[in-house]
């Protein structure tokens, strides 16, 4: 108890070192992933399985985070450990620029201590960017990166600075396609800022808009040649409740989704900060500043263009996910509410530090347990039990494993790392194999059906011929990691020989 007061009284004076405070946390959450059962989420497993190939493009998302995944897979060798590593990097480098972000734009160290709490305390950010998130955490940085980019060239219009955004934009536009939508929005706020407008049009754009097509292009010639299997998903999740509806209550329910969505995100972040300050930080909401208008501007831009896209393309479902990269700079605009109200920064940093501190240390307890506890989850599969006993049963090691879904796939590319694993979810993607007797291809599935599901089937007789025709069942019945009592689904498997 009296290291954490010293703590707390050491950050209240130096501010800046919360960020040596996310470090350890991050390195502690490192070690909580370790420490749960080895199954794979479904982020996860995605990222198991695409690392067996360096492609422009994948499937409904840019391939940025696949390629630093891949990157950090060769480094560690290791897929629980390199996962782990990447998301604990990537999620500190995410504050850290959030912070830098904030110290651009907020003179008061100690609020942009407290901006970047409120960020962290976001429930998308700090639970499922932590367990989930792979590409939307790569696309929240680069919307730290881009944003300080365009704060840096509105103050001072170097080359150095032009070339800043314009590589931000085009790394963002390679993390997730609704990065698309903060770049008119950021366009918006700069030229509302003064002097803005003479930046937009220096010829030095010119160069950023370069460098950003450079970087996009080998991925955007893979989206023209494969435009349906980038866009089908998400425009059908957006458009998932709008089935058997007329338009104007598909409107309706678009909009009613994004408050919603909205409120969602922003409520936790508004209450950490602004409970410190009390009725003090209700007032505030009528103070302004040009930073707090830069940042509003941004926001009411991505909210206006939100509205938009339900008025004409009828989108219905807007998830919290795909959200925050957009939203995440309110807690910014709320602490410039309130220093342009005049607030006394350092108390209310001093008062919201204690609750800040338990909450950081509670998470990653929290995490464990709910890895372990309450109903099974994915991380307690038993796809290592599994591996264990087809190894004993067979006595071979497959050419290759054909399963039905890119999250069964990830799981058994992660006990298997040196054969090949494929999935019928990703046509497009293959890859070569050693197929003989002694390596027979592997077809698995789970679930109560003990018959070879028509996907797998259909691939066997497209892909092996006859020899897909001879084929018996085999059936492991397994229960979950660490509850001996709860049976997972079982799993099945025939081998196919030449």
């Amino acid at each position: 108890m009296h290291s954490m007061r010293r703590l707390i009284d050491r950050l209240a004076r130096n501010p800046a070192e919360i960020l040596w405070v996310f470090a350890a946390y991050y390195v502690v959450q490192f070690f909580v992933r370790l420490l749960l059962p080895h199954g794979l989420r479904i982020d996860e497993a995605q990222q198991v399985l695409l690392s067996q190939w360096f492609a422009a493009g994948y499937d409904a998302q840019p391939p940025l985070y696949n390629w630093l995944q891949q990157a950090v897979f060769a480094v560690t060798g290791d897929y629980l450990v390199g996962l782990a590593a990447l998301k604990s990097a990537m999620l500190l480098a995410v504050v850290s620029s959030y912070y830098a972000l904030a110290r651009l734009l907020v003179r008061q160290p100690a609020l942009a201590t407290m901006a970047t709490l409120g960020f962290v305390f976001i429930p998308q950010m700090f639970w499922q960017a932590q367990r989930d998130l792979t590409h939307t955490t790569a696309t929240m940085l680069m919307v730290n990166l881009i944003m300080i980019a365009a704060v840096l060239t509105l103050r001072s219009p170097t080359m150095r600075n032009y070339i800043l955004l314009g590589g931000a934009a085009g790394l963002g536009m390679l993390t997730k396609y609704n990065f698309v939508l903060v770049l008119p929005s950021l366009l918006l706020a700069c030229i509302l800022q003064p002097g803005g407008v003479k930046r937009v049009l220096d010829p030095k754009i010119v160069i950023a808009m370069a460098v950003a097509g450079l970087i996009v292009l080998p991925h955007a010639l893979w989206f023209l040649d494969n435009m349906g299997v980038a866009s089908s998903v998400t425009a059908a999740r957006m458009a998932e409740d709008a089935s058997d509806t007329n338009r104007f209550h598909q409107i309706f329910l678009g909009l009613a989704e994004l408050i919603q969505m909205t409120v969602l995100l922003a409520a936790p972040a508004v209450v950490v900060i602004g409970l410190p300050f009390g009725r003090t930080a209700l007032s505030a909401l009528r103070a302004s500043s040009p930073e707090s208008r830069f940042v509003g501007t941004f926001l009411a831009g991505i909210l206006v263009i939100l509205a938009l896209m339900i008025l004409v393309v009828t989108f219905t479902t807007f998830r919290d996910r795909w959200l925050l990269p957009l939203l995440q700079v309110l807690p910014i605009y709320v602490v410039l509410k309130l220093e342009a109200h005049g607030v006394d920064a350092d108390a209310g940093l001093r008062r919201l530090l204690p609750g800040a501190m338990i909450a950081l240390t509670l998470i990653p307890i929290a995490m464990l347990i709910a890895g372990y506890s309450g109903r099974p989850s994915h991380y307690q599969q038993p796809y290592g039990a599994f591996k264990a006993v087809f190894t004993e049963q067979e006595m071979l090691a497959p050419a290759l494993i054909v399963v039905p879904d890119w999250l069964a796939a990830g799981n058994v590319k992660m006990q298997w790392p040196d054969t090949p694993v494929m999935t019928i979810q990703f046509p497009n993607l293959k890859t070569p194999y050693d197929w003989s007797r002694d390596k027979p291809v592997v077809l698995m599935w789970r679930g109560r059906e003990t018959t070879v599901p028509s996907g797998l089937r259909n691939w066997a007789q497209d892909n092996l011929g006859d020899a897909a025709t001879t084929t018996e069942t085999r059936t492991v019945s397994l229960p979950f990691t660490g509850k001996a009592q709860t049976q997972a689904p079982d799993f099945h498997y025939v081998l196919i020989s030449p």
